[in-house]
Parts: structure tokens; sequence; C-alpha cells
């Protein structure tokens, strides 16, 4: 790794000048060469600015559009170079990753620009219309060209966020090395890589293409001789006096070098040999001074690394073998811009003492002894046998090979024992969905609990882990998975890390819609339960808790909530629902067609920004879950025994209305598929000689009936203003009207008309029934606002304690 003493040859001694930088390059052929830096390096323009550039295209026969069209291209990629130039020279201190794939221009086209630098003539920077023989364009090359001229330009971002990571200051030196990338590519690859440290900055540039590559790794760190605590502000500011490693030790770990004497590895602060030694604090070494000699020197062994290695030195995820006969695995995090390593999830505190012999890094914990693999781990221990139990025979390959690296989160035998009993069973049997349960508490990759913050990381069986962390009262940080907590962290092995969960992690659609009204509606469960509910999958609208209709039998209540199929909701589109018991519902989002509309309110739930099922409105989120989707309502869906024309056929004290429908020019209306609303006045609300008026004139009989029809479902909530809330509305009817509803106390008037009987949800509409016929019309073309109503509105919100709008 880059810590081998043939990869970064020491760095010669030389008497610097305060701002001079020494440089050492190995081009993997010749000898080190030190050479004087020149002056720091500035950004400039991606391409050339010479005047002299071609800045238009060659005439075009066939289309001179064609020509214009890659001429204004060459000129926004002027533009955008520039700008980008100037806005990496704008931030000098930033890291940058920059990758760029691009098509081999030799898979496409014939290299125009080889040919050129052949024969000596200077390649054009400008992208010109090649034509064929005939005169035609070649459209192919022409893009292969200007994808080949973009991606190159990405590549000078690249080239230029590099060279923005350059740093200035006293005592820098910096080591270079090329190593040859075997492994080729189809595509041309470049990739650029800077990472900052608090002694260092590292550089990685890797360039492949289908005939191989070369990576280059350049690092700037302080000549020999010289510290500091942050070489990206100060550059290395001070002198730095070298110490034995006994000496270091000492003065931090005293316990540590007590201990490497008393087991007879003292050759290790005192001999000529170089080691990299991770030094945890005195109270670590209390901890493990009770275990055997064995025991003891291995894990002392354990942290010491042969060869001099800084922690910049260190790539996350490599591994290092340690004079244990172990290996150690670097995982490196970036917190504030700066690269914080990790050894098997220890963090190290401060880093790259420099000794005599070698480099001290000091954690904030000792490092235990790896598992040979994660299995192992989990067989040893006697409180994981259910989680065992349940690996696939494929699943326990994986977690036995160190091919690759996974991190599990086992939950214990008493958290799987705190289950319900169905659950157990179903997990137990690997029925119904949860077959898959332990695939998904793994993560490819290796995540320590530092590492796992307020993120959503994907398992193995492609589902997303929600973590997010928690803070107690006396300021102790907890890390969740879900709804399971991590009681112990950070258990490394050989292929990963595994951490032990308190709760077994049930996504939602792992459990069945059983398991989930066990939580959320029992009452609606042993209804259900009772009665037979195996076709699946299901559909379940869940009203609230002991909620009921009127004297409706249970059971028959309980099916007019359920649906066959997974019903997802789409806002956007509005559908119909059909239930067990042959209810059907009109079902959507369906969006207020009022001109004005004012609702003023402390409680946002109170106003409809969610899906409705007839007049039930879908609350809280929808539960996804094996073979069924659970939809919360906010109140009990009622029974639907038919459409609008039903209604009417059916209702005695509707005749009249009914009739004067049928004749008018709206008649179809009866039939609609979308959900209309009805505010149809009663037999009694209509004289004999007002109604024989209107069938003699079928103008007043399309005004009449079209006046108490508005398109679009509207239900009690949205007509009706609750305590403590302002509302103003105003409904536009089918007669180029608009009515207006108002509350007084528990009645409900629209445009002067009292409701008698009020929500009768249809399966095509809503009917509110009338007691009288409207009388407050208005026409939309006029001011729907008197002053009175402008006068109200003001006194009312300006006398509102809280309001909501």
């Amino acid at each position: 790794m880059f810590g081998d003493d043939d990869a970064f040859p020491a760095i010669r001694p030389i008497r610097p000048s305060k701002y001079m930088r020494h440089v050492i390059r190995d081009d993997g052929f010749d000898e080190p060469r030190i050479v004087k830096a020149p002056a720091p390096i500035v950004p400039v323009r991606a391409f050339s600015s010479d005047p002299s550039r071609p800045r238009s295209v060659n005439r075009v026969t066939d289309s001179d559009f064609e020509g214009a069209t890659f001429n204004s291209f060459n000129r926004v990629l002027d533009t955008a170079q520039n700008l980008f130039s100037n806005l990496f020279s704008m931030f000098p201190s930033r890291e940058f990753t920059v990758r760029v794939d691009r098509p081999d221009p030799d898979d496409l086209m014939e290299s125009e620009e080889n040919e050129k630098e052949g024969s000596g003539e200077r390649p054009s920077n400008s992208i010109r219309p090649q034509n064929d023989e005939d005169g035609e364009i070649d459209v192919n090359k022409l893009k292969a060209k200007a994808v080949d001229r973009f991606a190159s330009f990405i590549e000078k971002i690249g080239a230029t966020a590099v060279a923005s990571s350059q740093l200035t200051g006293p005592h820098i030196c910096v080591r270079e090395l090329n190593n040859k990338v075997l492994e080729a590519t189809k595509t041309k690859t470049s990739f650029r890589e800077c990472k900052r440290f608090e002694k260092a900055v590292r550089c990685i540039e890797r360039r492949s293409d289908k005939k191989g590559g070369l990576e280059t790794v350049r690092i700037q760190e302080c000549c020999s001789g010289f510290d500091t605590d942050d070489i990206s502000a100060n550059g290395c500011d001070r002198e730095s006096l070298v110490m034995s490693a006994r000496d270091v030790l000492s003065l931090a770990n005293s316990s540590m070098v007590d201990l490497l004497d008393e087991l007879g590895l003292s050759s290790v602060l005192d001999g000529p040999e170089s080691y990299t030694i991770i030094a945890p604090p005195n109270s670590a070494i209390e901890r493990i001074q009770r275990s055997s000699y064995t025991e003891l020197r291995n894990l002392l062994e354990n942290h010491i690394l042969d060869g001099d290695l800084r922690d910049y030195e260190m790539v996350d995820g490599s591994e290092f073998n340690t004079q244990a006969n172990s290996s150690v695995s670097v995982v490196q995090k970036d917190i504030e811009g700066r690269q914080k390593t990790l050894v098997n999830c220890v963090p190290l505190t401060t880093t790259n003492v420099r000794t005599s012999s070698g480099t001290i890094h000091h954690a904030s914990d000792y490092i235990g002894l790896s598992s040979s693999n994660i299995l192992e781990y989990l067989e040893e221990s006697n409180k994981f046998k259910t989680f065992v139990s349940l690996i696939t025979p494929e699943l326990e390959r994986k977690l036995r090979s160190t091919d690759g690296k996974y991190t599990v989160f086992a939950f214990s035998d008493g958290a799987f024992a705190s289950l319900s009993e169905s659950v157990r069973t179903n997990v137990i049997s690997k029925s119904a969905c949860v077959n898959d349960l332990i695939i998904n508490h793994i993560v490819n990759g290796t995540f320590c609990s530092t590492q796992l913050e307020e993120q959503v990381i994907t398992s193995m069986g492609g589902q997303e882990l929600r973590v997010h962390t928690m803070v107690s009262a006396n300021g102790t940080h907890t890390v969740h998975i879900g709804t399971a907590k991590i009681t112990e962290a950070d258990r490394f092995t050989s292929n990963g890390v595994v951490h032990v969960i308190d709760d077994v992690i049930l996504l939602e659609n792992l459990l069945t819609w059983r398991d989930h009204l066990l939580t959320f509606n029992e009452p609606l469960l042993d209804a259900l339960s009772s009665l037979t509910m195996d076709s699946e999958p299901l559909t379940i609208f869940v009203p609230p808790f002991n909620s009921t209709l009127g004297s409706l039998d249970m059971d028959v209540f309980a099916l007019n909530h359920v649906a066959e199929n997974k019903l997802v909701l789409y806002p956007a589109m509005n559908q119909t629902v059909t239930t067990v018991t042959n209810s059907t519902f009109f079902l959507g989002l369906y969006k207020n067609r009022s001109p004005i509309s004012v609702r003023i309110h402390s409680d946002s739930s109170l106003f409809r920004t969610k899906p409705i099922i007839g007049c039930s409105r879908i609350v809280n989120q929808s539960i996804h879950a094996c073979n069924s989707v659970l939809h919360f309502v906010d109140k009990p869906l009622p029974i639907i025994e038919g459409d609008l024309k039903w209604l009417f056929t059916t209702r005695q004290d509707l005749k009249r209305f009914h009739t004067l429908w049928k004749a008018s020019d709206v008649a179809d209306l009866m039939n609609t598929t979308l959900p209309i609303t009805v505010f149809p006045p009663s037999d009694d609300a209509m004289s004999r000689n007002q109604y024989n008026a209107l069938l003699k004139n079928e103008t007043m009989i399309n005004q009449f009936v079209r006046r108490y029809i508005v398109k679009g479902p509207l239900c009690s909530f949205d007509l009706r203003a609750r305590a403590n809330e302002f509302k103003y509305d105003l409904i536009p009817n089918e007669a180029d009207e608009v009515l207006k509803s108002d509350t007084f106390g528990n009645e409900l008037h629209i445009s002067g008309a009292r409701v008698q009987d009020e929500e009768i949800v249809l399966s095509n509409g809503i009917v509110h029934i009338l007691e009288t016929p409207i009388t407050d019309i208005q026409r939309t073309r006029s001011s729907p606002f008197s002053f009175a109503d402008i006068l109200g509105l003001t006194t009312r919100m300006l006398s509102s304690e809280s309001l909501y709008l």
C-alpha cells in the first residue's frame, strides 16, 4: 500500500527556505530526483483563448443551420470553460472528486485530430461538420467529436480541481508515484480525487482505456523535521523534535509501555526496525489487563503494524497485517472537509506522531482481535441462535467467505422472543413475505457505528433502512435502524462488522395485514378473522379504532372496508374502488374549483390535502404490507347502494327534480363516471305552480337544473365551517353562477337554502337535499364580495387568536 518504503522513498534532507516546496517524482523507471517546486499552481483557462483560433465552422452546402448549431455549441463550451476556471480559482482550499466516462473515439470514428497531428498540421479545437463524398454531413462523426470534446472539457475541470488543492505554505514536500493500472476499460475513463487530512493532502488520478491505464498518487506533507496542526491553513510552520517511541508513549500511554516490556515486546519501542503503533488510552489498557498472558500478548501485537504508516497513506477499505498474524481494516470518513481514520471501527484521535522508529497513532479504545468471519462470530455467541438458524445456505457461504465485506444488524434471541406469536410463527416457518427477513438485516460494505448517521442505507434484499440517531437527557448518543436500537456496536470480523440490535427489523412489507391491524384496529381484525379472508392481495381501509356505522352488522361493516387486489393511490388519477360488499366508491384527490376560497384555522388536518374515498379522507401514511395495502381513513365507509340515477329513481321526495333533470340538457350527468355534487330541492320545496311553469319552458328547466349541480365531489367537510374557523368560498355551478355555503350552529345552508339531508354518498357523486329553493344567486362575472363580506372578513381575521391559512 502507500506505506511501503519502495512506494514512497524517503525524502532527501534539504535546507529549505521559508516558502520552498520540494518535489520527489518517481515515474516508475528513472531514479527519484529532487527539483525545486514552481510557483503555486494557479488555475488557468481550460482551452486556449488565442484570437486566431477558428470561431466559425466551414460553410455547409446542404444546411447552414447545421453549421450554425455547431458554432453555437463551440461558443457555449468557451463560456462554460472560462466560468469553471474562474470558479475553481476562487476556492483553493476545497476538495474535489471528478470522474468522467466517455466513448472511445476509435470505436465511433476515425480521429481527425490524429491525422492532423501525423501530418504536422495543428489540430483545430472547434467542431467542424465533415462532409462525405456526396456533400452529406456525417452526423455520427459529428456527434462522436462533440461527445469527445465535451468529455475533455470535463476532464480539464477535474485537472483544475486538483490544481486548486495545491497547498502553499512553509516546508511542504511532495511525493509522487506513478503506478501502471493493469485493468483495461472499454471506454476512456478519467478519475481524480483529493482528500484532505490534518497533516497532508492526498490526490489520486487514474486514466485508463482499452489498452490499460496509469495511476498517479501525489501526497503533500511536511518535510522531515517539521510538523503542523493544520497543513491546509498553516503549512508546516514549526520544527518537530523526533523522540523515541518509548518516550512518546511514556508521556500519554505509560500503561502500554509497561505491558510491552512485561510481555517481551520492548524491541518495538527500542529496536532498529520501523513500526506503526496504534496506542489505546490507559483506561482501555486497564480493561484488558485481566486477560491471560497469551491473549494479552495477542491483543498488544494487534496494535503493531510493520513499517512506517501514516493515516494519509491509508485508503478507505484497505487492510494491514499486524504482529498478531491478524489484519486490521481501515475506514475513512469525511467530517467537515477533513478525513478521519478508523481502524477496525476504532477512531484515531491523534495521528502521525513521528518517532525515531516509526509512527504512533493514538486511538480512542483498544482494537480487539477480529473473528475469522461474521458467521463464526454469530455461532460462537449463544445469543444469536434464532438469527443463525434463519440464514439460508447461500447467505451462509457469503458470511463465511472473505471475498466481500458486509455489515450485519443481528437481533438477539431475547429481541426475537418479544415479537407476537403470529410473527414468530411466520418467521420460523419462513412463510409469507418473511422468508427473506435475514437478508434485510445485512448491508453490503462496512459501516462502523460512527458512520451510521441520518441516512438511508439499502439492504442486500433491496429494502431501504432508515438510520437515525437520538440523544438522551444525559447526552448519550444512540443509533437506531428503523425501530431497532444498536446496543453493542462494532464487533469487527475479517469480512465485516456486526452490530447487535434490540429489535427485529420488520419492514412493513414483511408483515401481514393481520399483524398491522393488531396494532392499529384490533376490533376490525377480530371481525375479519372470523370471516373467510384467504384471497390475497387485499386493500383494507382502516377506520378509527372502535368506530361503527349505526346498527350495521359488524361483519358487514368489516367487509365494507376490504377490497380485492392491492390498490395504490395516485393523487393525480381519479379512480373507483369496489369493496367486498359491492359498495363502489369514487377515489382520488379532487381540486377545489372555487374561484375564491379562504379558510383560516389553527388545525391544518381539517383541510383536504390527501385523497378521499367517498367522503372519508385518507389520513396518515399508507402501509404496504405483505400482499396487501392498508389505507387509514378518518371515518367509516358507508354502504353504497347505487349511483345518482338509482337514488333519484327510488327517492319519492325527489320526483319533481328528477323529472326536470331528465328533461334538461344536462341529463347525461346523471350517468357520469366522474363524481359530481347535486343540491336538489325536495318536492315540498317547490310549489305546484312553480313546477308547472318550469315544465313549460325548456330554457328555464336548463337554468334551474344547472343551478343545483356542481362538478366534483363536495363533502360536509368541504362545506361546513368548524368551530373557530373562518371560511369563505364560492362554488361555481353549471349555470355560470356561484353558490355560497354557510354554517349557522349545526345547520348548513347553501345560498340561503337549508340542507335537510346531508352527504348522501353514491358511486358517482354526492347529494345534499335542500328544504327550500336557492334564493341567494350570484353571477360569476359580477363581483362576488359585498362590502359587508369584506368588512366581516377583516374583522374576523383581526380577532382570530390562531390562524392557519
